[in-house]
């Protein structure tokens, strides 16, 4: 069988959401034998002084990404696990959709999949206009999983 997505990816985009996009595309990358990477992306927290970090802000960072950093080492111990050679990701962006869009060109991504959980109206408004401007830019397979 020919590989139809040689390079998946996840991107995890909210900052509540399920597994449900990771297991689909580590059922996919398994399936396809494909190139497996989950990226999670967070909006920067934005200090709280224009023009410098002060250390409340620096130690609110570290928290960040010592989160993002646990999350990531648990999924990829679930996908080795399962066999499957995975990549992670994370950044930390003042543009989420922006960032993508140029991993995915950069990286060559066959399939994005992103998670699309139940938000609040405010968030689902945000995260409506990030996953069009993805979809409408990045040139490749798009699959939003919802719950």
């Amino acid at each position: 069988m020919s590989k139809i997505f040689k390079n998946i990816a996840v991107a995890i985009i909210t900052p509540t959401h399920t597994k449900k996009s990771f297991g689909v595309g580590l059922e996919l990358a398994k399936k396809f034998e494909s190139d497996f990477t989950v990226i999670e992306c967070m909006y920067k927290i934005q200090p709280k002084l224009y023009f410098f970090e002060t250390k409340s802000d620096k130690k609110k960072a570290q928290l960040q990404i010592s989160k993002l950093k646990k999350e990531l080492e648990n999924w990829k111990k679930i996908a080795l696990k399962e066999g499957i050679h995975i990549k992670t990701k994370f950044v930390l962006t003042d543009s989420i959709a922006h960032w993508v869009i140029d991993y995915v060109k950069e990286n060559k991504i066959d399939l994005l999949i992103v998670d699309y959980p139940k938000l609040s109206m405010v968030e689902m408004t945000l995260y409506d206009d990030i996953i069009n401007t993805i979809h409408h830019e990045s040139h490749c397979h798009l699959l939003t999983t919802k719950q």
